[in-house]
């Protein structure tokens, strides 16, 4: 992904992010997690932290079960990505789970 209009217009400061993170799948966003460099989770962690209340009040404003558009779609999988990166920096301070099995012995099927 790359060019501007990633992102709704209150989070185009994201947008770098969006291009590296912004992935439409679980699977697609783990897989990124656990084969990434700590320091750039982290950097990716700080980054979306502060804006995280933002995201969510953004997103809000949809149904549940509304179709989004693209640019509020890929601002969802953002928030899906920082939680997915959230654990890895909080509690493990790596991007495995210490002493679990491999990740790439499970398939998420979603």
């Amino acid at each position: 992904m790359s060019g501007t209009d990633l992102l709704p217009g209150d989070f185009h400061d994201l947008e770098h992010w969006a291009a590296l993170w912004a992935l439409p799948t679980e699977a697609a966003r783990n897989h990124r997690r656990v084969n990434g460099d700590y320091h750039d989770l982290e950097a990716f962690y700080h980054a979306l932290l502060p804006r995280m209340e933002a995201v969510l009040a953004y997103l809000g404003q949809f149904p549940a079960d509304a179709a989004l558009p693209a640019p509020a779609r890929r601002l969802m999988h953002l928030g899906c990505a920082f939680m997915e990166v959230a654990p890895a920096v909080e509690l493990f301070k790596e991007p495995r789970v210490p002493e679990a099995f491999p990740p790439e012995r499970f398939e998420i099927l979603l």
